[in-house]
């Protein structure tokens, strides 16, 4: 695990991720998880002319490519931590299995939560909640001003029957499910006036990661700019997606120290209690 804190030191500041921790169960098991990638629907793309006029192919061959890519970038930054599967050139896992989870699969956005790090011990750091900025309501320069609270949000996944998650930890035992929600390549208009004067373009992703019951282990948001005249597949794909999965692996990281944390109180509490309630017999 401590080559992965390695490994996420040498990614610029500029990938950025948020990511949203839940506490697991406290049962320790290896871990197993299946990377489940995302519905065309969600594919979101305004700079799809460029793209296909740079590298001569059709719409339906850069999502593709996209979505195929976005799987392997995660399976080699989870695979030094965990055994990984995908939908990708694998045998027992089948195109079946993905339907019945897109048939019970459901979406919604959400805010998307603080930034969590590490501390120099590899343990989750405390995070503050920020405050919500005001809205700004008065007169400026003659001008009557009410600007709206605008906070960020992503697109998270939720399931409306957890029996096929069951199903395939009974089948493949798989433990852990990290669902590609939503892919973004855009420009990016974060900052208008930065817009204008020196354009920018994202590559992101949506996700959720949950148990095998279903309950959510994390989720975010994680993004990397390139050039705003950057249109070459090869070089967006390069220079961006590995950066976006090796976020995706901190989130986990986290996700799971946090829950051997929990579980380690939780065994303290109860041998603590064990042993008051052996000397109270005695």
């Amino acid at each position: 695990m401590w080559r992965l804190v390695l490994l996420l030191s040498f990614f610029p500041c500029f990938a950025q991720a948020q990511t949203e921790v839940f506490q697991e169960d406290t049962a320790k098991e290896d871990a197993k998880i299946l990377i489940i990638p995302f519905e065309e629907k969600l594919f979101y793309c305004d700079i799809m002319r460029d793209l296909t006029e740079v590298n001569k192919l059709t719409q339906q061959q850069i999502f593709d490519r996209f979505r195929n890519e976005i799987q392997l970038s995660l399976k080699t930054a989870l695979k030094d931590s965990m055994e990984t599967a995908t939908f990708l050139n694998t045998d027992s896992i089948t195109d079946e299995d993905l339907v019945d989870i897109y048939s019970v699969l459901g979406y919604k956005f959400v805010p998307v939560p603080a930034i969590e790090e590490l501390d120099e011990k590899g343990k989750p750091k405390k995070t503050k909640k920020k405050a919500e900025p005001k809205k700004e309501v008065g007169i400026r320069k003659g001008q009557v001003v009410a600007e709206r609270q605008v906070s960020e949000r992503y697109m998270n996944a939720f399931l409306k029957d957890n029996a096929v998650l069951s199903k395939l930890d009974s089948v493949y035992g798989l433990n852990r499910f990290l669902f590609i929600n939503q892919m973004d390549v855009k420009m990016d208009l974060s900052d208008p006036e930065t817009a204008f004067l020196d354009p920018r373009r994202v590559v992101a992703i949506h996700y959720t990661i949950m148990d095998k019951t279903g309950k959510q282990v994390s989720g975010g948001l994680a993004s990397a700019q390139f050039a705003g005249t950057e249109s070459n597949m090869n070089h967006i794909i390069g220079g961006c997606l590995y950066k976006l999965s090796a976020e995706v692996m901190k989130s986990l990281m986290i996700a799971e120290k946090r829950a051997e944390e929990e579980a380690e109180k939780e065994s303290y509490r109860q041998s603590k209690t064990k042993s008051k309630k052996s000397r109270k017999d005695n």
